[in-house]
C-alpha cells in the first residue's frame, strides 16, 4: 500500500547502545520520547495527540515489571527535573507530577485490561496539557481557585507484552518503543502494528536493541534489509485443527453460537434469544441436523478418527445440554444461557474464568473462554511460613503433603 494521508504508515528507527546498560537506555530513551511529544503539544496543539501516550512493548513481564519501576522513579523524576544540556521541555504526569501509567499483560484482571483499552482512546487536551497551560493551572490551585477536569485521565505511558499483539485497535496510538527485538517475525510485525493505523499521524516505531544479546546485534546491524523485507522473513507455523484441546475447550461455544444463528429465522419460538435454552427438547431435530453438518465439516477438515471425537463430544455435550433442562425444570426454573437477570432462571454456560463461588456453584455444564488470553480459572496462592496458619483439604485418594523437618 503506498504512503498517502489516508495511510501515513509508520517509521521504523533502531537503537543500540553499545557498552551501555539496557535499563539506562530503557530511561533514556523513553524520557527523550516522551519530552519530545510534550514539544510537539507546546507547539503543535491537538496535532501531537498520537505521540503523547508511548507504548512501551517487552518481551518478558520481569523486564516490564523493571519498567513500571523506572516509569515511577527514573522517567518521572528526570522529565519534571529536565535537562541543563536538552531543549526538550520538561513533562510532568499527566496528574499534576505522577506519571500516569497502566499495563496490558497477563497479570492483570481481564477487566481491568478491558478498562485500560477504553482509557486508551482518550485524547490529550492541549487546553489544559500543554506546559503553559498546567502552569497557570497549578497556579490557580495555589491560589485556592478549583481546577476540575472532567472524564477519565490519558495515558502517557502504557506498557505491554504480547498481549498487545492482537484484540488492541486504538487508532490514535502513534508512537512506541520495542525494548529487545521480539522472538518471531509475526510478533514484531503484529505488535509494532499497533500504532500509526490512524491517518492522523504516522506511527513512529523505536527499537530499542540490547547490544550483549546476539540476535538483537544483528537485526540492527541489518537493520534497513530487514525491515525492507520483514514480511518475506515470516517464520512458517503449524496449525493443528480439531486437536483433542481444542475440542474440549471450544466446541461448547461453537455448538451454541451455531445454534443460536442458524435458528435466527425462527425468531422468539426458536433457540436464538436467551431465553431459547430452555427449548432444547423441543428443537431436537435441528440440532441433530446442526451437528451433523459440524461433524462433516469435522471429517472434510481432518479425517474420520477426528470427525468420530467431534460427534462423540457433541452427542455428550447435547446430553448434557437436555439433563440440564430436566434439573432446572424440576426445580421450577427457567434454563438461560447465560445472563441470569432473575432468581427463578439457571445458567447454560459459565466463562472459563470464572472464580467465584457463586459462579461455580450455580453448575453450568457448558465452560466457554470469553476470551483467547483466558482459557483458565485464576488460583490464588496464599503461602505462609507457619504450617499452622495453612488450611489443607486434601481430595480422596490424594497424597500427603509433609513438610520439611525445622532445622535443629
Amino acid at each position: 500500500m503506498p504512503i498517502s494521508k489516508e495511510n501515513p504508515g509508520r517509521r521504523y528507527i533502531g537503537v543500540c547502545a553499545s557498552g551501555v546498560r539496557l535499563t539506562a537506555a530503557e530511561i533514556r530513551v523513553s524520557e527523550v520520547l516522551m519530552a519530545g511529544a510534550q514539544l510537539l503539544l507546546d507547539r503543535g496543539g491537538a496535532s501531537a495527540d498520537p505521540y503523547l501516550t508511548m507504548v512501551a512493548y517487552f518481551n518478558a513481564t520481569r523486564e516490564l515489571a523493571g519498567m513500571a519501576r523506572f516509569m515511577q522513579d527514573d522517567i518521572q523524576t528526570g522529565l519534571a527535573r529536565g535537562r541543563l544540556w536538552s531543549k526538550l521541555p520538561r513533562r510532568s504526569g499527566i496528574a499534576f507530577g505522577p506519571i500516569n501509567h497502566a499495563e496490558l499483560t497477563s497479570r492483570v484482571a481481564s477487566s481491568a485490561i478491558t478498562e485500560t483499552l477504553n482509557q486508551l482512546a482518550v485524547p490529550f487536551d492541549p487546553d489544559q496539557d500543554t506546559n503553559a497551560a498546567r502552569q497557570a493551572r497549578i497556579a490557580a490551585a495555589r491560589a485556592g481557585q478549583s481546577v476540575p477536569r472532567e472524564g477519565p485521565l490519558p495515558f502517557d505511558a502504557v506498557l505491554a507484552t504480547s498481549m498487545l499483539q492482537v484484540g488492541v485497535d486504538v487508532p490514535r496510538l502513534g508512537l512506541m518503543l520495542l525494548v529487545g527485538q521480539p522472538k518471531n517475525t509475526a510478533e514484531y510485525i503484529q505488535a509494532s502494528s499497533r500504532v500509526g493505523r490512524s491517518a492522523d499521524g504516522p506511527g513512529l516505531v523505536v527499537t530499542l536493541g540490547n547490544w550483549a544479546r546476539p540476535r538483537d546485534l544483528a537485526h540492527f546491524e541489518q537493520f534497513r534489509h530487514f525491515h525492507e523485507t520483514f514480511y518475506a522473513q515470516v517464520e512458517a507455523l503449524s496449525v493443528t485443527p480439531y486437536s483433542v484441546t481444542s475440542i474440549e475447550r471450544g466446541l461448547e461455544g461453537v455448538l451454541v453460537s451455531a445454534a443460536r444463528v442458524a435458528s435466527g429465522v425462527d425468531g422468539a419460538a426458536g433457540l436464538s434469544p436467551e431465553s431459547g435454552a430452555n427449548r432444547v427438547s423441543e428443537q431436537t431435530a435441528f440440532l441433530d441436523a446442526l451437528t451433523g453438518r459440524l461433524v462433516a465439516r469435522a471429517l472434510t477438515a481432518c479425517g474420520e478418527h477426528d470427525a468420530n471425537l467431534v460427534k462423540q463430544r457433541l452427542a455428550s455435550r447435547l446430553g448434557n445440554w437436555r439433563k440440564r433442562r430436566t434439573d432446572t425444570l424440576a426445580e421450577s426454573k427457567q434454563l438461560v444461557y447465560e445472563k441470569t437477570h432473575k432468581a427463578g432462571q439457571a445458567p447454560l454456560m459459565i466463562g472459563a474464568e470464572a472464580t467465584t463461588r457463586k459462579e461455580i456453584l450455580e453448575g453450568a455444564p457448558f465452560v466457554v473462554p470469553n476470551s483467547m488470553r483466558e482459557v483458565q480459572p485464576e488460583i490464588n496462592l496464599l503461602v505462609s511460613p507457619k504450617p499452622e496458619r495453612l488450611w489443607i483439604q486434601h481430595g480422596e485418594g490424594a497424597p500427603q503433603w509433609v513438610f520439611p523437618a525445622e532445622e535443629e
